[in-house]
């Protein structure tokens, strides 16, 4: 694999101060996929790893969602309340809206009363790199209370990423299929995708903090409500798969996800989940878990994806996925 120097200035980085890096670089062009992992010791080998790739589980989620769509079962712009029974009468956002993190709903399901709690367990447990904040909050009815009061209008939000908002939709999407979000995605990962080593769940794979301290990944169960924005697990290699699935029209209920939805920033425009970028036809995501980040991107028109896996948590994935992908 060839690396610009920029890239590789990159990678220096990353080992020149952590001791347990583990990388996996995946690179998609014509159709071939080229993957590359890096050990603690910066050496090359054959390891297959699966990482806890976090909120790039918000991509399967809409996909799941559009699916649902193109078969009739869901409608982008029908409220939530269409969906979930009992809610008081009043205004409720569409699931175009969670989907594009323009509903209204804050960034995190915790209020000023549920935070201390957490904030106790969390430091018992070593910090936020160890601690699941979603793993048993909220529960369904908690959810539901969330939906029941808060304050929002008919309207195009500004963008506010919102793990709860995705999750709704994702509990949603479970709802309509009769099943749960947990058992349907893993049906749709299996029987649509056809991905093999992607999954929700826990893995085995060692993360590690900014102080070089060993964490296992986040804690997830199978009830978790947060667990659509950011319980999946996924190779490289699937990674890449998935990007490949999109941009192949071989699920073309997946084109748009990657269709213009809201505004996001000066750089990058919303798509259902995914981030467009402003300069190039790129569709991309990050995915930050615990102990460890990952990156997701490929450019709509040359077909070509890259994706990042790392075993620390807070570092910029991101940025050597970019380094890649513009560089194509």
């Amino acid at each position: 694999m060839e690396l610009s120097k920029k890239t590789e200035q990159l990678i220096d980085a990353l080992y020149s101060r952590r001791r347990h890096v583990e990388l996996t670089i995946g690179i998609m062009k014509d159709g071939q996929k080229e993957i590359i992992h890096w050990n603690p010791e910066r050496q090359e080998d054959e390891a297959e790893l699966v990482y806890a790739v976090g909120s790039i589980c918000k991509p399967f989620t809409t996909a799941l969602a559009a699916k649902l769509v193109s078969e009739g079962k869901l409608d982008w712009d029908a409220p939530l309340s269409a969906y979930i029974d009992d809610l008081p009468e009043g205004y409720y956002p569409s699931l175009r809206r969670l989907a594009t993190h323009t509903s209204g709903y804050s960034t995190q399901p915790y209020t000023m009363l549920t935070t201390i709690p957490f904030f106790l367990k969390m430091n018992r447990e070593g910090g936020l790199f160890h601690t699941n904040p979603f793993r048993g909050y909220p529960t369904e009815e908690e959810m539901l209370e969330i939906i029941r009061t808060a304050k929002l209008k008919d309207r195009i939000y500004p963008f506010e990423y919102s793990n709860i908002g995705m999750s709704i939709l994702g509990y949603i999407a479970g709802k309509v299929q009769g099943e749960g979000f947990w058992d349907a995605m893993d049906r749709y990962i299996k029987e649509d995708l056809g991905l093999q080593n992607t999954f929700l769940g826990n893995i085995d794979l060692t993360g590690y903090d900014k102080k070089d301290q060993p964490c296992r990944c986040w804690q997830w169960e199978k009830g978790d409500i947060i667990a659509p924005a950011g319980a999946l697990n996924a190779t490289i290699s699937d990674l890449l798969d998935f990007a490949k699935i999109n941009m192949d029209g071989s699920l073309p209920y997946l084109y748009m996800c990657h269709q213009f939805q809201a505004p996001l920033d000066k750089d990058n425009d919303s798509g259902l989940a995914w981030r467009l970028y402003k300069k190039q036809p790129v569709s991309w995501h990050t995915g930050s878990a615990g102990a460890f980040s990952c990156w997701l991107g490929f450019n709509r028109l040359t077909k070509t994806a890259v994706s990042v896996g790392i075993n620390y948590g807070l570092v910029n994935a991101e940025q050597i996925g970019f380094s890649i992908l513009l560089d194509e």
